[in-house]
């Protein structure tokens, strides 16, 4: 399991949040040629879980990685802006 606990400062100044980004589970799937991860995304206003699959398990944490990044700065975005500590770079356009 890789785990990452961030602060998250919201710019409005409400109180700061605790953050817990985890992706785990990377599991075979039962087709056999699939491979899936679990990703949590924990702290903002909803938390969100979900599973993704890819071609091979290198892929699958790759993936996970890439949707972590996309999910926390549309949820900091939603939130009206704000920083994280230590921070998550956005995705690369």
């Amino acid at each position: 399991m890789l785990e990452l606990t961030t602060t998250f400062t919201p710019a409005d100044g409400s109180s700061p949040r605790t953050i817990t980004l985890r992706i785990s589970d990377v599991r075979p799937d039962p087709d056999g040629f699939t491979w899936s991860v679990a990703v949590d995304v924990l702290g903002f206003q909803y938390d969100d879980s979900v599973r993704l699959k890819q071609v091979d398990w290198a892929a699958a944490i790759e993936d996970a990685g890439r949707f972590i990044k996309r999910m926390v700065a549309d949820k900091v975005e939603l939130a009206g802006g704000g920083t994280l500590n230590p921070p998550i770079f956005p995705p690369e356009a």
